[in-house]
């Protein structure tokens, strides 16, 4: 549990350029799961946001050895003026998986962080899509420091997110080494790759993190 401070009081978030958010609500009852909508920027204003600023207040600590991280996901509210169903349907929100954003822990209270939503292909289907309206959802669960470090989120992420996938691919070409290349080469099938991305996706969606965590 977070000391001392009322959980809307403990995190706060800045769109550079906007205003100071701090209205994180638990979504359970361990005290270490928040979320919060970005609500007041939707359409073309989300993929123009390249970073959040995520931090600790002034005199918040967190639990010793433990840190934050921060997620994003997409809600998606169908337009009622698009849905061919009473108003009485069952039709609501969709949500899709959190994706890591960053984290930031005592030592490091602070930090700027890439959102890549100008490139996610995810978003851009949402944002284009003439029968939903999108909100942007934070995410903030309090885990401990291992387990933030065991997924570089306290690192430069885009360059510690590419050596991960460059490691999953290269182990994945090895498993098909029997030694019959020498001189340090491996030879693999022809249709390599494709068969690596489709693994790779199918394990993405189970566990977007998966790569970075099962590989040193």
């Amino acid at each position: 549990m977070i000391q001392a401070q009322q959980p809307s009081q403990v995190l706060g978030v800045l769109i550079p350029g906007g205003v100071v958010r701090t209205d994180f609500v638990p979504t359970d009852n361990s005290g270490t799961k928040f979320s919060l909508g970005l609500t007041g920027i939707s359409g073309a204003d989300i993929a123009s946001v390249s970073e959040l600023v995520f931090f600790l207040l002034p005199g918040v600590n967190l639990p010793p050895n433990h840190g934050a991280m921060l997620y994003w996901q997409i809600i998606s509210t169908p337009d009622q003026s698009s849905m061919d169903s009473t108003p009485f349907s069952d039709q609501g929100p969709t949500m899709t998986e959190f994706e890591l954003v960053g984290a930031i822990t005592n030592d490091r209270p602070s930090g700027s962080f890439r959102t890549g939503w100008a490139t996610n292909e995810t978003l851009s289907a949402a944002m284009n899509s003439v029968s939903s309206s999108i909100t942007i959802n934070l995410g903030v669960s309090i885990e401990h420091i291992s387990s933030i470090k065991n997924i570089g989120a306290i690192k430069d992420k885009t360059t510690h997110v590419a050596k991960k996938i460059a490691l999953n691919l290269f182990n994945f070409m090895s498993s098909f080494d029997d030694g019959s290349g020498g001189g340090g080469n491996i030879i693999v099938p022809k249709n390599v790759f494709d068969r690596w991305l489709s693994r790779f996706e199918a394990k993405a969606r189970v566990d977007p993190n998966f790569f970075m965590k099962d590989q040193s």
